[in-house]
């Protein structure tokens, strides 16, 4: 019997398509930023860094600075990461909204 589970999301997703560098324990890697929202990344890496779910990351992107957050999820080349929610976080998202959207 297939279990079909709904994930209902905090904050409206936008779709990006800019480079940045993720790095972690396990390595950085530059990649792409597929989806941008308030609360989080969707993040396709160029190389395997070996993150794991609940690894604290930083992400830098000239599009909006550096920020920190954790590994929610991993499927093959994309991770998703949660933001440390901040109140300099929530400036340079929405300066990212504002200026590169």
């Amino acid at each position: 019997m297939a279990y079909n589970q709904t994930i209902e999301r905090n904050a409206v997703r936008t779709a990006t398509k800019f480079t940045g560098e993720v790095t972690c324990k396990g390595g950085s890697s530059r990649g792409i930023v597929k989806d941008l929202s308030a609360a989080g990344i969707c993040f396709q890496l160029y190389f395997d860094i070996n993150a794991t779910t609940g690894q604290q990351v930083s992400i830098k992107s000239e599009e909006f600075g550096h920020l920190t957050g954790v590994v929610q999820w991993y499927r093959g080349d994309k991770i998703g990461i949660r933001l440390d929610m901040s109140s300099n976080t929530a400036a340079q998202i929405s300066s990212y909204f504002k200026y590169f959207r």
